[in-house]
């Protein structure tokens, strides 16, 4: 448990026409644009060396099960709503979960079409938040919740599932020690994450903004809101039950994914053991999170494919035909995101931007 715009004002082109912002932009755009065609050219070259007619061999025997292929991630979206719709502090979310899962959908769908590290998609919740009638406290604090059970959520199923590579295949001592440090790592930034939120996530800023003459307006405008927002996030630490649901809902998300795997895996012939899925969802989730400076992934998604499919006795060609019909389900799901995101009024978004 693509390539697109860094900002939430580029998403829906708030300020286009301002000659100011483009050189704040300028230089995040040119090595987008080095990212993006470094990752195609190394896309080109996996399915070069995997060989184009053995993959699209495997593919072929997809047929009659192509429906399947954009079923899974239903279930994943589903768990993913949930785990947000319990991550609303005070009295829980006054929005119903369906529209959080189309909210959800539409974020995601951001997600995937930039650089994950931009955090793109949840500017984008807060703003959809915001259209739905909620105050910009709640919102934040709803998306920061989220964002911390999502990742001790994903925390344990990839240590779940590097336990899983260290019993199940061998691989070489300096990868397991590297994946190892990166996990130590990963788990520090979000017990640190926590005890921040315990003192005042935004903490920090009101300081500064009271020492920085530069910050004063900022602070006038916002100090309440901020300090609403690092209000409600202690009082939603204490809510031990809905912390843990959002938790769990997030995990299950995770789960359904691998359940995707195995999916994916048995649909084109290969393996369908299911700890083989599982040990291919985790590793491409740390991938994922590991290459998150690249647009979608692309190109470093499918090495890690080819890597952890390699590990399983599995061919590259194999890996890669497994990688393609990720991406088509992929594509499916983000047109379906921007769908619902056009029939939001470009001009409350630009509203609520300005």
């Amino acid at each position: 448990m693509p390539e697109g715009p860094v900002c939430i004002q580029e998403v829906h082109a708030v300020d286009e026409g301002s000659r100011a912002l483009e050189p704040k932009l300028e230089p995040r755009s040119t090595l987008r644009h080095v990212l993006l065609v470094g990752g195609l050219a190394l896309f080109a070259i996996l399915v070069w060396k995997s060989s184009p007619d053995l993959i699209g061999g495997l593919l072929l025997k997809v047929g009659w099960a192509l429906p399947l292929v954009f079923l899974p991630h239903a279930l994943v979206t589903t768990f993913e709503a949930s785990g947000w719709w319990f991550a609303f502090p005070q009295n829980g979310c006054p929005i119903k979960l369906i529209e959080i899962l189309r909210f959800s959908v539409a974020a995601k769908a951001i997600q995937h079409v930039t650089p994950s590290i931009s955090q793109a998609g949840e500017l984008l919740k807060i703003q959809l938040l915001r259209l739905a009638g909620m105050s910009a406290d709640a919102s934040m604090a709803s998306v920061v919740a989220a964002k911390t059970t999502i990742t001790l959520a994903e925390l344990l199923f990839i240590g779940i599932g590097l336990v899983g590579v260290l019993t199940y295949v061998t691989i070489e001592p300096l990868l397991v020690m590297s994946l190892s440090i990166g996990i130590l790592v990963m788990c520090l930034a979000a017990a640190g994450l926590l005890v921040w939120q315990r003192i005042g996530l935004f903490r920090p800023l009101v300081w500064l903004s009271r020492r920085l003459s530069l910050l004063t307006t900022f602070l006038d405008r916002h100090e309440q809101s901020l300090s609403s927002t690092d209000r409600m996030l202690r009082e939603y630490l204490d809510e031990r039950k809905r912390f843990c649901l959002s938790w769990l809902g997030y995990f299950l998300g995770w789960v359904a994914g691998a359940l995707e795997a195995w999916l994916f895996l048995s649909i084109l012939g290969l393996s369908n053991d299911p700890m083989s899925a599982l040990l291919v969802q985790a590793w491409l989730v740390l991938v994922t999170r590991l290459t998150a400076f690249v647009p979608a992934n692309l190109g470093t998604h499918e090495a890690g494919t080819v890597m952890i499919f390699s590990l399983l006795g599995l061919t590259a060609d194999s890996a890669m035909a497994f990688a393609l019909l990720r991406r088509v389900r992929q594509i499916a799901w983000i047109a379906l995101g921007l769908g619902i995101l056009a029939k939001v009024p470009r001009a409350q978004f630009l509203r609520l931007s300005s």
